[in-house]
């Protein structure tokens, strides 16, 4: 199974560190074989998409009959003010 990233998330992909890149490509891997292995987020903006947690991202996907493809990454870890 295919696994595209949308284009604002490939672009996000290319800015994580290393470290983060590293433990994203060994879950997208399992996307390949396995990709209903992750939850289905239920609110906010994100709801219906499925995600997984690399570092402090959160790597959200949707699937279709041919593909999984990477919708977003955001920064699961918000600075306080």
């Amino acid at each position: 199974m295919r696994v595209p990233f949308a284009e604002a998330a490939a672009e996000a992909f290319a800015e994580l560190p290393e470290s983060t890149k590293r433990r994203a490509a060994r879950s997208i891997e399992l996307l390949e074989h396995h990709p209903r292995m992750y939850p289905v987020g239920r609110r906010g903006l994100m709801r219906g998409y499925r995600y997984f947690v690399a570092g402090r991202h959160l790597f959200y996907y949707r699937l279709s009959s041919e593909e999984v493809g990477i919708a977003a990454i955001i920064p699961g870890v918000m600075r306080q003010a």
